[in-house]
């Protein structure tokens, strides 16, 4: 069924998701890129943010981002098993912003069962503060590389075996990875150094199965592909 302007549904849904997209990668990119910059403390933009929206609108901000980026994946199939690594990102994300932030509450919760130490502040006084500089470049690295494997998934008919896709064939899982990976380096959470090789096997599960359906629909292309082509890291894995 069209709408008024004789346009599909679906391709008008596909512009939402990658406008949801964008705007995250641009949002967490003005918000975070100063801490490529030299300062002291916290970032000025999240103090601005904090002083207007207060905790709790903060940590929704950037759940609402982490989550935002999964509007770039080139879901082509609907399955449950998409919605569970989507789950697991989700999870990853709700659980490293309640706890940089200073809105423990799964640690609040979970705090009449079992004491769980907080890790960032020892972190930080142990090792400075660079590794929060690195962790937000590996993250923008990442979300340049989910921008680009999104760019050429959107531009072709059949498989993609350019671009990112000639040195990767799951770009966009690598640059997740990167993401999520370059926030436990901004900010160590007990909760997300648990969450982070959970989630990591769920993609690399899903990347099996994509690539099992793209052998049953492209043959013998696709294996020689994935035979000269790694999985997530160039030349290694």
């Amino acid at each position: 069924m069209d709408d008024m302007e004789g346009i599909p549904l679906a391709p008008k849904f596909r512009r939402i998701k990658a406008a949801i997209g964008i705007i995250a990668v641009v949002v967490f990119t003005a918000i975070y890129g100063i801490e490529l910059l030299p300062h002291h403390g916290r970032p000025a933009t999240v103090g601005w943010i904090e002083e207007n929206l207060g905790q709790a609108g903060l940590i929704t901000l950037n759940i609402l981002i982490g989550v935002g980026f999964l509007a770039l994946l080139p879901y082509r199939r609907e399955t449950k098993r998409v919605w569970r690594s989507r789950g697991a990102f989700v999870a990853f994300v709700i659980a490293l912003m309640t706890e940089m932030f200073g809105w423990p509450l799964l640690l609040f919760l979970l705090s009449p069962l079992v004491e769980i130490p907080v890790i960032a502040p020892e972190y930080f006084r142990t090792v400075g503060h660079w590794p929060a500089s690195v962790g937000t470049a590996l993250s923008i690295l990442g979300l340049l590389l989910v921008g680009g494997g999104w760019w050429h998934i959107h531009r072709a008919d059949g498989l993609v075996t350019t671009g990112l896709y000639r040195f990767v064939r799951h770009p966009q899982y690598t640059g997740l990875l990167m993401f999520t990976f370059g926030w436990i380096l901004h900010w160590p959470s007990v909760l997300t150094i648990i969450l982070w090789p959970i989630l990591a096997g769920a993609y690399v599960w899903l990347a099996k199965k994509e690539e099992a359906l793209a052998r049953e629909e492209y043959g013998d292309t696709y294996i020689l592909y994935a035979k000269n082509t790694k999985r997530f890291i160039p030349f290694i894995i």
